[in-house]
C-alpha cells in the first residue's frame, strides 16, 4: 500500500513538473514572439528585454539568442550582438543564419578576416543562401581580394539575378580586375534595375573612363545630368582628364 502511494506521489510530481516545464517553454516562446513584433515596430530596446526574458526561461533557446543578436545590430551594439550570435551557434552549430549575421557584425566592426571566416561557414552550411554569398563577396572586396569576391558574387547572382547590390558589387569586383566588358555589363544591368540610382550611374561612367571609352562616358554623363546636375558638372571635367570620381 505504501509503495502504491509513493508511486502515485511520484506520478503527480512528474505531471506537475511536466506542466511547469511546458508553461515555461510557452512563456519563453511568447517573449520571443513579442520581441519579433517589437523589432518590426523598431522598438529595439524593448525587443532586447523580451529576447533576454525568453533566453532566461529557456537557456537552450537558440532562436532567442539569434533574435537578441539581431536586435543588438539594430542598436549598433556589435560586441553584444556578436556574443548573442556566438551563443546561438554554440547551441546549434548548424545555424547558418547565425553565422551570416555574425559575419555582418564583423563587417560592421571592420574585422574583415573574421567576417570571411564565419561567412564561409554560413555558405558551407547553406550553399543556396544568396545573402550570405553576397556578404562574403563584400568581405572579400574589403580585403581587396577581387577574384574571390567575384566568385562569391557570381554565385549570389545565379540565385538572385535581379539584386541591385549584387550587380553593383560584382561589376566593381570585375572592374578592379580590369575585366571591363564584364564589369560594364553588370553595371548596365544595375542601372536597368534602378535607373534613379546615382551610385550605379556613376560607377558605370567610371568604368567607361577606366576602359578609355570617352564616347560612352560622355553618353552616360548626359544621363547623369538629368538626375544630378552638380555631380554631372564635376564628372565632365574628369572624363577629359581620364580620372575616376570617388564613390561615397
Amino acid at each position: 500500500m505504501k509503495t502504491k502511494a509513493l508511486q502515485t506521489c511520484l506520478m503527480i510530481l512528474f505531471i506537475t513538473n511536466f506542466v511547469l516545464a511546458q508553461d515555461k517553454t510557452a512563456r519563453a516562446v511568447n517573449h520571443n514572439n513579442q520581441g519579433v513584433i517589437q523589432i518590426k515596430s523598431e522598438n529595439y530596446e524593448a525587443a532586447v528585454e523580451s529576447f533576454k526574458q525568453a533566453a532566461a526561461l529557456e537557456p537552450n533557446y537558440a532562436t532567442a539568442y539569434y533574435n537578441l543578436g539581431t536586435a543588438f545590430i539594430h542598436l549598433r551594439q556589435f560586441e553584444n550582438a556578436a556574443a548573442a550570435f556566438r551563443k546561438a551557434i554554440g547551441l546549434y552549430p548548424g545555424y547558418a543564419e547565425a553565422f551570416n549575421q555574425l559575419g555582418i557584425v564583423y563587417l560592421e566592426s571592420g574585422e574583415n578576416e573574421k567576417a570571411v571566416a564565419v561567412l564561409k561557414q554560413a555558405v558551407g552550411l547553406k550553399t543556396d543562401d544568396a545573402v550570405a554569398l553576397y556578404n562574403l563577396g563584400c568581405a572579400f572586396i574589403r580585403q581587396k581580394k577581387f577574384v574571390e569576391a567575384a566568385r562569391a558574387l557570381e554565385k549570389a547572382k545565379q540565385l538572385d539575378a535581379n539584386n541591385l547590390e549584387v550587380r553593383l558589387n560584382l561589376g566593381f569586383a570585375y572592374g578592379q580586375q580590369k575585366r571591363f566588358p564584364e564589369a560594364i555589363a553588370e553595371m548596365r544591368k544595375a542601372v536597368e534595375l534602378n535607373q534613379t540610382d546615382d551610385q550605379a550611374q556613376l560607377l558605370l561612367c567610371n568604368l567607361f573612363v577606366a576602359a578609355k571609352d570617352r564616347k560612352s562616358a560622355l553618353a552616360q554623363y548626359d544621363k547623369i545630368k538629368q538626375q544630378n546636375p552638380p555631380l554631372a558638372r564635376k564628372l565632365l571635367g574628369e572624363i577629359y582628364k581620364d580620372k575616376i570620381i570617388a564613390v561615397k
